[in-house]
């Protein structure tokens, strides 16, 4: 839940962190054949061949020494031979241009090249540069890093692409979430920020470090109610997998515009001796206009709190997370937090699967759906509308807690159109700041109980006439095909309705009336929303 000390262990580790990494191969560099001033060009690296080259295919260097001393221009191009493995770190000199950036491919047939960074502090290192593109490798070891992209300066830096690799096995032991990572990219100087990310197709994986994929694109943390805080613009990680680290999975922070869709997080948290804030699975901080979609994230852990799949945090404005699938971790699936005496503003969780999270007995009081605000933090419009949630914690809890959380401002908060099929008695734990309309409600349990405004009510008519909510709710078997399934994989006909279900036309438009709000065009299998209704309830719109 809370993560207050994240950006001051990181500022500390910026502060130390040398402008080299390691020394790799100690061969003396041949100096390339200099093409024309200013002029691109490409050099191949094959660190098999006996002697080292002039850094042309025909004559390639054989160590990442040679490449590390050569001063690159925009738009060269460094190519490793596929099959073959360097020992050391990759640190090589230059940035490119927003029109010519550097690019380090694979060349050749085979297997993708392996650079292998051993003890070195990382395998990879960008510092204070710009402009560059990295595909097609295996990046191995590296003590606190895999990659690691930063600097010091107070110059912006422009255009990263990390596609296609596998970061892997990179050697610390973590002791506190953010201490390190396999993929790591942070501003570090006064004022810096980072713009124009795309990490792709990257498989971050097995290792004690503890980031998987980490992006802080922000400055320096002011600690000032965020106000003050300059954001880095224009994130994404898409189509990537990140698991068995012992921190957070996947998290992106202090930025304008982020995009994390079509990732997989699994295994995270399995630090079994760190302290402080504790990790999520795929989450974000500090984000605005930010997008999470089509993700899956299960089977995450936590030393503490957190340990759960997906996370708005705090000071995250006009964020959509919509048509994920969140299941079998030992936290929520997912959750809303402000802090800091700043509110947390128009966010939305639509369309999403959840199932069988909270396999934590102490973590299962957080519920399925958390929000939670201290520090004089508040929410300001969280609108949580057509989710699906098959809900079976460690102990009897209720699904939806926002008990803890303070509501202010003039923003809509709702928990309408949701399907809960539960084991256990508890359904809801929440407030008159939190409208509740048109959910079903279903527990094989029995006396299933409302927790609204302090007050316990039990059974669905004490609740609706005690409470004023969920008018039109319904307290019914919602005839899903497989309400119960948890497996891994995206759900295809799981959680669907079956023929009479009372979720089909039952759902209400939950933005008539709301400026800027809308239903979204599509449910979480495809299926298209019609434009004037009538709706579903839950995440499945039946023909």
């Amino acid at each position: 839940m809370e993560k207050p000390f994240l950006w001051i262990a990181l500022f500390s580790l910026l502060l130390t962190l040398p402008y080299c990494g390691g020394s790799g191969s100690s061969t003396t560099p041949t100096p390339p054949v200099t093409p024309p001033a200013g002029t691109p060009s490409t050099y191949y690296l094959d660190c098999k061949v006996g002697a080292n080259g002039s850094g042309t295919e025909a004559n390639p260097w054989n160590a990442l020494s040679s490449a590390n001393a050569h001063p690159f221009i925009a738009g060269d191009r460094i190519l490793l031979q596929r099959g073959t493995t360097c020992s050391g770190t990759l640190k090589p000199k230059g940035s490119g241009s927003s029109t010519a950036p550097i690019t380090v491919d694979a060349y050749g047939t085979g297997p993708r090249p392996i650079i292998d960074g051993g003890m070195n502090e990382e395998t990879v290192l960008l510092y204070d540069q710009q402009y560059w593109e990295i595909s097609n490798l295996e990046i191995a070891g590296g003590n606190l890093y895999g990659i690691f992209i930063g600097g010091q300066n107070s110059t912006s830096l422009n255009h990263f692409r990390l596609t296609n690799l596998d970061v892997h096995g990179a050697h610390f032991q973590s002791v506190k979430r953010g201490d390190s990572g396999l993929v790591f990219i942070v501003s570090g100087g006064t004022g810096q920020v980072i713009h124009d990310v795309v990490v792709d197709g990257v498989v971050a994986h097995d290792s004690t470090v503890s980031e998987g994929i980490f992006i802080d694109a922000g400055g320096a943390y002011t600690g000032t109610n965020g106000a003050a805080q300059t954001l880095g613009n224009n994130i994404t990680v898409q189509n990537s997998v990140a698991h068995d680290v012992a921190g957070d999975g996947i998290l992106i922070m202090l930025l304008n515009n982020g995009l994390l869709q079509n990732n997989v997080v699994y295994n995270s948290g399995l630090c079994d001796n760190c302290t402080g804030s504790t990790p999520s699975g795929l989450w974000e901080w500090y984000c605005h206009t930010c997008i999470v979609q089509f993700n899956e994230s299960y089977a995450n852990q936590s030393w503490g709190g957190d340990g759960g799949g997906f996370d708005i945090d705090y000071y995250n404005n006009n964020n959509v997370v919509q048509y994920n699938y969140g299941h079998d971790s030992e936290g929520y699936c997912v959750s809303l937090f402000g802090s800091e005496n700043t509110a947390s503003i128009n966010n939305v969780i639509r369309y999403n699967i959840c199932a069988n999270n909270a396999q934590k007995s102490s973590s299962a009081a957080q519920g399925e759906v958390f929000l939670f605000t201290w520090s004089g933090g508040k929410i300001n419009g969280a609108q949580i509308y057509n989710n699906t949630f098959y809900w079976n914690p460690a102990g009897n809890a209720p699904l939806l807690v926002t008990s803890g959380a303070t509501f202010a401002g003039s923003n809509p908060n709702f928990f309408k159109n949701n399907i809960i099929y539960s084991t256990v008695a508890g359904m809801v734990q929440t407030t008159s700041s939190l409208a509740l309309d048109n959910n079903i409600y279903w527990t094989t349990a029995a006396s299933p109980s409302w927790q609204y405004d302090g007050t316990t009510y039990t059974g669905f008519a004490s609740y609706q006439s005690g409470s004023g909510q969920d008018a039109h709710g319904y307290f019914t078997d919602p005839l899903l095909n497989a309400p119960t399934q948890h497996e891994v994989g995206l759900p295809s006909t799981a959680f669907t309705q079956q023929a009479g279900s009372p979720a089909h036309g039952n759902g209400a438009d939950v933005c008539q009336g709301i400026s800027g709000c809308t239903m979204g065009a599509r449910d979480f299998f495809g299926n298209a929303l019609p434009a004037q209704g009538p709706f579903d309830i839950g995440a499945h719109q039946a023909p």
